[in-house]
């Protein structure tokens, strides 16, 4: 089980995509008095799909144009290389949808997560937000059939409650144990322990619009007072990494391995104290920072 921790000094703006729709044939002549007939074509209606261009990039945003090529491909033209934009589109509320689903949700995607769109192997039956949520085998999934015909996800806060119900049974698995009840799970021979990345991102966002975050001293001073390494040890199970950069070592493309400085500040308080002094507050300032510390 591998986490990180990340420090981000400033937010990018996504875009949601959309899909496209699908034309009607042209109408047939009929044939001319004493011709043989031809047989009609098994062809199906040809393809027109919805595209989206701006005029140039100086819009700012990064898609330069989104197409429907055929009735499952998807063509994005972007304004700048971006090697972390296939992470962004795992992003499900980025994910690609079809044309008829986004129209009838208005593309709200708080609507469109209460009622999922997919051709997963499993779809959603009940969804009591906060407790649980009931999965059913899909009858049209595309694949092989699922092994079960129910899967139900349920929340729970505590760890060591987590545990109590997997040992006496009464669930399958359970998922992010405590890093204390690590060699608990070993030492018992009818539980498994199985770390797998993850791809958890934990980072601190700074508005960088907001005073005194809008100056770049400012956060430039954030990013080396923070003790990453201190965090991850303190509140993070064993496997868990201070990461160096916003993409995760995992994420190819992503993570640059290049060694062209995209890697981040060290932890130095004291030298910290420089560009904050610069920035105009060399006392320091107030400010509340709020930091999710399970996961």
């Amino acid at each position: 089980m591998k986490r990180t921790v990340y420090v981000l000094l400033s937010m990018f703006v996504l875009m949601s995509m959309l899909l496209a729709a699908c034309g009607t044939p042209a109408t047939e002549a009929p044939p001319a008095a004493g011709a043989t007939a031809v047989p009609a074509t098994t062809a199906g209606p040809a393809f027109v799909g919805d595209k989206l261009a701006a005029p140039d990039c100086t819009y700012g945003g990064e898609f330069k144009a989104i197409e429907a090529v055929d009735a499952s491909t998807v063509k994005i033209s972007l304004c700048y290389p971006d090697p972390a934009f296939l992470a962004k589109l795992a992003i499900p509320v980025f994910a690609i949808q079809d044309k008829d689903f986004l129209n009838a949700n208005g593309g709200d995607s708080i609507k469109m997560a209460a009622v999922p769109n997919g051709t997963g192997p499993y779809i959603l039956k009940e969804w009591v937000q906060g407790d649980h949520i009931t999965f059913e085998a899909n009858p049209n999934y595309w694949g092989s059939a699922p092994k079960n015909q129910t899967l139900i996800f349920r929340w729970s806060a505590e760890a060591a409650q987590r545990l109590l119900e997997l040992q006496s049974g009464t669930v399958d698995g359970i998922f992010t144990p405590s890093g204390e009840d690590y060699a608990t799970i070993q030492a018992d021979k009818t539980l498994s322990l199985l770390p797998f990345q993850t791809g958890n991102v934990l980072y601190i966002g700074l508005n960088n619009t907001m005073p005194p975050f809008d100056n770049e001293k400012v956060r430039q001073a954030m990013a080396m007072a923070i003790d990453k390494q201190r965090i991850v040890d303190s509140f993070y199970p064993p496997g868990s990494t201070a990461a160096d950069q916003f993409i995760p070592e995992d994420f190819n493309p992503g993570f640059s391995t290049t060694g062209d400085g995209a890697t981040w500040y060290d932890y130095e308080p004291a030298a910290a104290k420089a560009p904050l002094a610069e920035a105009g507050y060399p006392d320091g300032f107030d400010s509340r920072l709020s930091c999710l510390t399970a996961m």
